[in-house]
C-alpha cells in the first residue's frame, strides 16, 4: 500500500500573475526552442523555475533564487494548510475531439520499487537524474508533480472525485503548450480544487498500487534525495508529489512513440526478404493517414505488424510471431508491439542491440508520424517505423512482473503542465500526519 498524504501546496496567485501565461510543458519535453518561447511568454514564467536558461551550474541557483523571490513577492503562494488536490485537465484530441481526465494531487512516501508501492516499467539514466538532483538540491522544492496511474475498477475513485469538482475550482484556466515543430497545439483547460477533507481520498488512493506513467527520473532522484537528505520518517523530503489517474479514465491515453533508423540498403534488403520468406505480407499504402488508419486496426491474432516508410513509399508489413523466436524473451515483452519489433527485427535483422540504441546514432524517435516522414524523406534516416502503442494492461503486466519496456516505449499524454501546483521541502512544510489518514 502506497502511504498517500496530503501536503501544503504552491501556486500562483491568480491576482498576481496571469496563469494561462505562466504554464509551462514539464521540464523533459521542452526544446531550446520552447524555452525561449515560454521565458518570452511571462517574466513570472515556471520554466525559469523547471529549466532555467542560466548557463552551466548557475541554472540551478538561479532557479532557486527565482523560487523564493517569487514567494517574497507574494507571485507564488503557500497553501495555509495542507489538502488533497483535485486536477481536472481538458485537451483536445486530433481526430476524435475533446477529452477530459480528472485525477488527484498528492505527496506519496517515497519506497525503493521492491517494496511494490509504486511500479516502473523503463530504465533510467544517469543524466537526467543528475540534473534532477542539483535543481532538488538547489531549492528544496518538489517543482513538478510525477504522473501515476492506478486501478480504479469500483469507480470509487471516481465517484469521490466528482463530488470535489462539482464545486467552484481555486484554479481555472487555459494553456497553450509551445509547439515542437508543425504542429499547432490545441488550448489545454486545468482546474484545481483543493480538498480540504482529504481523509476518504487519501484512503482509497493508498489501497491501490500506483504504476509510473511519467517520471521515473525524477520518482529515482527524490528517492535517492531523501536517503541522502536523511531526517525523521515524515520529514517532508521523503514525499513526492504526484498525480494519481485511473487506468479506467476515458482521458489516459497512450500514443505510439516511432523510430525512425539508419541502416545499410543491403541490410534493408535483407531484412525484408527475409520477413516475406518467413511468411509475412507487405502492402503499399497510400499515404501517412492511410498508415495510420491501418496501424489503428490490431494485428491479427498471433501475429505482428507494423508500418515502414523508406524509398519515398509507405508499406505496413505484417507476419507471424515463431515460438522459438521468443521463447527467451520476458511474456510480457512478447506481448508488445515495441518489444517484438526491437527483438525481432532490430536486434537479429538490422543488428540494432542494446549497445547501438545506447550509443543513440543509428536508431532515434519521434512521436509526430509528420517527424518521422519528413526526415526520412530528407535522408536523416533511411528508415521511419510506425508502431502500435501499448496498452495500459500491457505496462501493468510489464511492471507487475518486475521488468522493464524498451526505450522509448509509452507516450502518455498530454502530460500535466508545470507550475500549476509545487510543494516546498522545508521544515515546517510536512506532508499531512499519518494520523490524519487513519492508518
Amino acid at each position: 500500500m502506497a502511504d498517500v498524504r496530503p501536503f501544503p501546496g504552491v501556486t500562483y496567485d491568480p491576482a498576481r500573475a496571469d496563469i494561462s501565461r505562466v504554464l509551462c510543458a514539464p521540464y523533459d519535453v521542452i526544446s531550446p526552442a520552447q524555452q525561449a518561447a515560454y521565458l518570452a511568454r511571462d517574466p513570472h514564467n515556471a520554466v525559469r523555475i523547471v529549466l532555467n536558461p542560466a548557463p552551466g551550474e548557475a541554472r540551478y541557483s538561479e532557479a532557486a533564487a527565482t523560487l523564493r523571490s517569487w514567494l517574497g513577492e507574494g507571485v507564488l503562494r503557500l497553501a495555509p494548510r495542507a489538502a488533497l488536490y483535485a486536477h481536472r485537465h481538458t485537451f483536445e484530441l486530433p481526430g476524435t475531439g475533446r477529452l477530459m481526465r480528472t485525477g488527484l494531487i498528492a505527496a506519496v512516501r517515497l519506497e525503493p520499487w521492491s517494496t511494490g508501492a509504486v511500479r516502473p516499467h523503463e530504465h533510467t539514466m544517469p543524466g537526467p537524474k543528475q540534473d534532477r538532483l542539483q535543481l532538488l538540491r538547489a531549492t528544496g522544492a518538489d517543482t513538478e508533480p510525477i504522473w501515476v496511474f492506478h486501478p480504479d475498477p469500483t469507480g470509487e475513485m471516481r465517484r469521490r472525485l466528482e463530488s470535489v469538482t462539482a464545486r467552484e475550482p481555486t484554479i481555472d484556466t487555459e494553456f497553450v503548450p509551445e509547439a515542437d515543430s508543425n504542429e499547432a497545439p490545441a488550448a489545454e483547460r486545468h482546474q484545481l480544487w483543493a480538498v480540504d477533507d482529504p481523509i476518504g481520498l487519501a484512503a482509497v488512493a493508498g489501497a491501490l498500487p500506483l504504476y509510473i506513467a511519467d517520471g521515473h527520473h525524477r520518482y529515482e532522484t527524490a528517492l535517492f534525495h531523501a536517503e541522502e537528505s536523511g531526517g525523521p520518517e515524515d520529514a517532508p523530503t521523503r514525499f513526492k508529489v504526484m498525480l494519481l489517474s485511473a487506468a479506467e479514465d476515458p482521458g489516459l491515453l497512450v500514443l505510439p512513440t516511432h523510430r525512425m533508423v539508419r541502416a545499410s540498403e543491403q541490410a534493408l534488403h535483407s531484412a525484408f526478404t527475409k520477413l516475406l520468406a518467413d511468411g509475412w505480407s507487405n502492402n503499399d499504402i497510400a499515404d501517412l493517414d492511410a498508415l495510420t488508419a491501418r496501424l489503428a486496426v490490431p494485428a491479427t491474432p498471433g501475429n505482428f505488424g507494423f508500418g515502414v516508410f523508406a524509398g519515398g513509399r509507405f508499406g505496413y508489413l505484417e507476419g507471424p510471431i515463431a515460438a522459438d523466436a521468443i521463447e527467451e524473451i520476458a511474456p510480457s515483452i512478447a506481448a508488445l508491439d515495441v518489444g517484438l519489433l526491437h527483438e525481432l527485427i532490430l536486434r537479429p535483422l538490422l543488428g540494432i542491440g542494446a549497445a547501438e540504441l545506447a550509443a543513440g546514432d543509428r536508431v532515434a524517435y519521434a512521436r509526430d508520424p509528420r517527424e518521422v516522414e519528413s526526415r526520412v524523406r530528407t535522408g536523416d534516416f533511411n528508415l521511419g517505423i510506425f508502431i502500435r502503442p501499448p496498452t495500459l494492461a500491457q505496462i501493468q503486466a510489464v511492471a507487475d512482473a518486475g521488468e522493464n519496456m524498451p526505450q522509448k516505449s509509452t507516450y502518455f499524454w498530454p502530460k500535466p503542465a508545470s507550475g500549476l501546483l509545487m510543494a516546498l521541502q522545508e521544515p515546517g512544510e510536512t506532508p499531512g500526519a499519518r494520523l490524519l489518514l487513519g492508518a
